[in-house]
């Protein structure tokens, strides 16, 4: 088998299967995450750290994170590092964005529509987006530094397209990893051609982000 794990802490990180299978494109990575139950895992992220490579000429580095029902719409977005990301409110009432990350500190006061400007994702890591009138509202913001990144599906499955053969070593993300797991290291080698799927299973810290309030008399926030 053609992969090595290397990590500062012993992960539960369990490495399922990986297979060689058909494809019309060469140098495809498909990663599938489950729980510990077999539950496919959306929203991890999987994310090439070397070989370095450039971005293609013309990559679009913008992103947008609505928000809809008092909720952000993701609620994970993926970006490359230096991206514009906008924060729609598609509500019919005031949201109040803001990040106290160290990733990256902004904050968007009262606003309803397209009216707030953009924010500049210039550092590479993970910001944790909130609204100051909604504490229910959490979304996530992951910005690589690299385009050779992916999001999982509502399948579990993350995959990177057109990659050169050769080995490669990546890392993965979630919101409710274990930390001791996010610094695990994966080196694979991605054949001339074909598809090299990996399925890995997590054990994710239990879900405590705060209660949706009950409906109330209607207000503007």
């Amino acid at each position: 088998m053609h992969l090595k794990t290397t990590a500062f802490a012993a992960p539960r990180i369990i490495v399922l299967a990986f297979l060689f299978a058909p494809s019309l494109t060469a140098g495809e990575l498909e990663v599938v995450f489950k729980d510990d139950s077999g539950q496919p895992i959306a929203n991890a992220v999987v994310e090439v750290i070397s070989p370095e490579v450039s971005l293609p000429l013309g990559l679009a580095l913008t992103g947008m994170m609505d928000q809809v029902d008092k909720e952000f719409v993701g609620p994970v977005l993926l970006v490359v590092q230096n991206s514009l990301v906008q924060f729609p409110n598609s509500d019919d009432i005031h949201h109040h964005v803001y990040s106290y990350s160290d990733t990256k500190r902004f904050e968007l006061p009262l606003y309803t529509g397209n009216t707030a400007e953009p924010v500049l994702f210039d550092k590479a890591g993970v910001a944790t987006i909130g609204c100051n009138i909604h504490d229910w509202m959490v979304g996530y913001i992951y910005i690589s530094q690299t385009h050779l990144a992916a999001l999982s599906d509502s399948d579990g499955r993350a995959v990177l397209t057109e990659l050169d053969a050769g080995e490669y070593k990546f890392r993965i993300w979630h919101s409710r990893i274990k930390n001791r797991d996010q610094a695990t290291e994966y080196t694979v080698i991605v054949p001339e051609s074909g598809t090299l799927q990996m399925a890995l299973e997590l054990e994710l810290n239990p879900d405590r982000r705060i209660r949706r309030a009950p409906v109330s008399g209607r207000t503007n926030y």
